[in-house]
Parts: structure tokens; C-alpha cells; sequence
């Protein structure tokens, strides 16, 4: 089997199970605080994507966010995997949360697939071959005049309430665009801005799992993503997220706002 459709094939596996996914008292804890969340299910469905992809490639290397990096001194590829992108979603709303696979090879990207799981909505590209919400290939916004985009950030608190170097630049972004909107899902909202429904996205904390399978499906749309200062978004670190529906708007952002 292919690295593609396995992946495909295990997330939808992830996904049914998380739409049938009850959680009782004890299925909830904190990680570093109560908005830092973690369930049960968060857990069983990484080891179900980790145990399915290892038995198919156990020459592979896995990032995921709730176990160690499992990798091999030169594994034949990179997946990145969060379980559920949106916890604190599942837990209070049982919606508007994904599981999301990226799969690259060095520093190329291969796939990304990303599971809207209580839409059943799969967001999905391979390298060179667009991006594709089930079989209905995807365009990012062409929309470039500040006035008329549409702003997701996953975490409103933290982009434009928190002290940080860039958040008057922020404020002033926030209150030039057309509106905005938070999901609470970096890979949703990623997606969001691949198939049009918004132009910009900001996140002002991201972990590779987040956001390298979007970031692909961005890119095959016709996006462009970077870190908040212009700066290439690193594979393998932490960081910030600004992603546009084009190159162009992008640029302006960076330039207009200061952030680079």
C-alpha cells in the first residue's frame, strides 16, 4: 500500500471512531494548565495512527504531539500527526476539530491529509497535484485589498489580548481586515483559507504537527504560509503562522504591518 493511501485509510478509520467517542469523567486532563487540554482519545487515536503507519513503514519517522519522536538514523520519511487539532473543540462542542497526517521526505513535501471529522470534510493534496476537499479541487482567495479579508487565528486570547513584540501590529491588522472569525483549529483554519473561505490566518503559536499537513494543502491551493516575521515557517520547530491566500497578499501583510 501506498504511504498516501494508507494515510487516507487510517484517518478516516481515526475519524469514525472519534465521531462515535463519548468522553467520561475521567477522560479529560490538563497538560500545563486548564486551557492546555488533553483526552483519552487524544492518546488512542495517535497510537492507532502511529501502530497502522510503523506496521506499512517501520523505516519511517513519526512527529506527534502526545508521544516521543519514533525514528530510525535515516528513516525513509516524516509524518506529522496530531490525533485531534482542536481538543478543547471536542470536548465542549464535539465539533470543529481534525485529525491531521503530513507526511514529507527531507525537507519535500509528499502529503497532507486533514479530517474535518464531525463534517466528514476531507482536505487532502500530494505534491504537484492541487488540493482537494473530497473530490472537489480547491482554490485559495485572489482577494488582496486589506479591507476585504476575512482573519482566522485559533486562539483570540493569545494573538490580540497577550503581551507580545508584535501585538499593537496585530490590533491594527485586526482592525483593518474586513472581520474575524476563530475556529480553534490551526489545520482547520489552514484549510479554511486553502478553499476560500478565508484569506488570511494567524497563529501565534504552532507545533509541527499543527500545521505541516495544511500547510501543504495551502500550498497546492495556491496559498502562501510563513512565519509572523516573513521568515520561512521552520519544519521542525515551534513557531508563529501567517498564511494568505496568495503570495501577493502575504507580502502585503508582512509589509504594511510590520511584522517583518
Amino acid at each position: 500500500m501506498e504511504r498516501f493511501e494508507l494515510a487516507e485509510a487510517l484517518v478516516r478509520k481515526a475519524g469514525a471512531a472519534l465521531r462515535q467517542a463519548r468522553l467520561e469523567a475521567d477522560a479529560v486532563s490538563c497538560k500545563t494548565g486548564h486551557q492546555d487540554l488533553v483526552t483519552v482519545w487524544d492518546r488512542r487515536t495517535e497510537q492507532f495512527l502511529r501502530q497502522g503507519i510503523l506496521s506499512e513503514f517501520p523505516s519511517d519517522a513519526i512527529v506527534g504531539e502526545e508521544y516521543p519522536t519514533v525514528s530510525t538514523a535515516a528513516p525513509g520519511a516524516v509524518w506529522y500527526i496530531d490525533p485531534i487539532d482542536g481538543t478543547t473543540n471536542f470536548i465542549n462542542q464535539h465539533s470543529n476539530y481534525a485529525v491531521s497526517v503530513g507526511c514529507w521526505q527531507g525537507d519535500e513535501p509528499l502529503f497532507g491529509l486533514v479530517l474535518d471529522v464531525e463534517a466528514d470534510r476531507l482536505y487532502h493534496a500530494c505534491a504537484g497535484q492541487g488540493a482537494w476537499c473530497g473530490k472537489t479541487p480547491l482554490a485559495a482567495s485572489r482577494r488582496k485589498n486589506i479591507s476585504e479579508l476575512l482573519l482566522f487565528t485559533p486562539d483570540v486570547l493569545r494573538t490580540f489580548l497577550q503581551p507580545s513584540p508584535g501585538r499593537q501590529d496585530l490590533l491594527r491588522l485586526a482592525q483593518d481586515v474586513r472581520a474575524v472569525r476563530s475556529i480553534g483549529s490551526v489545520a482547520l483554519e489552514l484549510c479554511a483559507v486553502a478553499c476560500g473561505e478565508a484569506d488570511l490566518c494567524v497563529a501565534t503559536r504552532s507545533c509541527p504537527w499543527d500545521h505541516n499537513a495544511a500547510r501543504i494543502i495551502l500550498q497546492e491551493a495556491g496559498g502562501a504560509i510563513a512565519s509572523l516575521n516573513g521568515a520561512p515557517l521552520p519544519l521542525n520547530e515551534p513557531g508563529t503562522v501567517l498564511a494568505a491566500g496568495s503570495s501577493e497578499a502575504l507580502d502585503l501583510v508582512l509589509k504594511q504591518y510590520g511584522m517583518q
